[in-house]
């Protein structure tokens, strides 16, 4: 079994899933599924994606297996970057960031 398999295998088990109601989630076949679950074939980038979007799974850990080296996960390098600054703030500076991403937010939605 592969590892991107076992990993994908995982996920599906970790939501109570069977592979007929997983495959169809991510739009691949049931049989697709088994495949890459066996580690007979790969999954494409789209099913990657898929897996990644309706399941909110770190793509870097379903690709590598591995996580930050605390333990953490993250979406991406710029939300790695962000939390690795964020910590050195102090809480004043702290809230002040979270307010401000709070208007960003708000002002994009507008």
């Amino acid at each position: 079994m592969s590892d991107i398999g076992y990993r994908i295998k995982c996920i599906r088990k970790e939501n109570s899933l069977n592979q007929i109601q997983f495959a169809k989630s991510i739009g691949i076949s049931q049989g697709n599924l088994s495949e890459i679950e066996m580690g007979n074939s790969n999954p494409s980038a789209e099913t990657l994606i898929s897996i990644r979007t309706q399941y909110n799974v770190n793509l870097n850990w379903l690709l590598t297996g591995i996580a930050a080296e605390d333990g953490t996960t993250y979406v991406d390098e710029f939300e790695k970057r962000l939390i690795e600054v964020f910590r050195n703030l102090d809480d004043y500076d702290k809230n002040e960031i979270i307010e401000f991403i709070r208007v960003k937010i708000k002002l994009r939605s507008i």
